[in-house]
């Protein structure tokens, strides 16, 4: 698993945290709106706790170089 660093948001502060941890893969999450479902993908990251977060493609910043080895 690839160290990373994200911002998440955390439903207990009802705010955005950074978050360290180890990044598992990415999924698809989705929400429901008015008109239908919206999808995006998302990363699942868990903390040095053990607690997994999800994050936004964006907010994700892996710490590790991250070559590829047949690149």
């Amino acid at each position: 698993m690839r160290p990373v660093k994200a911002k998440c948001w955390d439903r207990d502060a009802k705010s955005f945290v950074s978050v360290k941890g180890h990044f598992h893969q990415w999924a698809a999450a989705y929400e429901e709106l008015r008109d239908g479902v919206g999808n995006y993908i998302v990363a699942i990251i868990e903390d040095e706790n053990g607690r997994v977060w999800t994050a936004l493609p964006d907010d994700v910043k892996f710490l590790d170089k991250g070559k590829c080895e047949k690149c």
